[in-house]
């Protein structure tokens, strides 16, 4: 397998893993099993190979090989861009915040207040009276 197939299956995951908030679980998974990579990397192909196609379509063979040859190395990489994905994702989220309480500030005490008291009356999306 070419670098450049690794380094576009490691974002591929990175990017799935971090979509659906799975950065902790992700990261415990990797750290946890790395001291264990040859028997890990071995048993995972055989134990993760249905998983991997049927969430990365046909990169998930190829996800499951690289990680498998190789799997100290290569769960490191996933970690390490997991970790760069998280962080960048919680820059974005901080900025909005940021950027939401600016408005609030902005538009004065009466909104702002109108706009909780909203929030608390607030009826959970698909329920009904």
């Amino acid at each position: 397998m070419t670098p450049e197939r690794e380094e576009q299956l490691i974002e591929q995951a990175a990017q799935f893993i971090v979509q659906r908030d799975l950065e902790d679980l992700a990261v415990i998974a990797l750290e946890g099993t790395a001291p264990f990579g040859d028997i890990v990397g071995e048993m995972g192909i055989m134990m993760s190979y249905p998983l991997a196609v049927t969430l990365f379509s046909r990169s998930g063979g190829d996800f499951v090989k690289m990680l498998g040859f190789n799997y100290e190395v290569n769960a490191k990489r996933l970690q390490e861009r997991v970790e760069e994905l998280a962080e960048e994702k919680r820059k974005r989220q901080r900025k909005l915040r940021e950027m939401e309480k600016q408005r609030d500030d902005k538009e004065g005490w009466f909104s702002g207040f109108s706009s909780w008291l909203r929030s608390l009356f607030k009826r959970p999306k698909g329920k009904e009276c």
